[in-house]
């Protein structure tokens, strides 16, 4: 809820506000969905181009599908 232009969702908008102003406030949090979509995007990328079943072996299901015999 906006009150006087400040965000109040609690400590951390108001302390953000006062350090950056709430112009800069209000385009962080129209970015926001953007960013974590894109930090998503760039996670998989991450798991894709990398050893993918290095990563799979904590997966609780998938882990076992990924065990050698030596």
């Amino acid at each position: 809820m906006r009150v006087g232009g400040d965000f109040e969702g609690g400590a951390g908008g108001r302390m953000l506000s006062k350090l950056v102003g709430p112009r800069y406030v209000q385009l962080l949090q129209n970015w926001t969905p953007t960013l974590i979509t894109w930090g998503g995007v760039a996670g998989t990328g991450l798991i894709w181009f990398t050893d993918w079943k290095l990563v799979l072996q904590y997966v609780p299901y998938i882990s076992g599908k990924f065990k050698t015999e030596d």
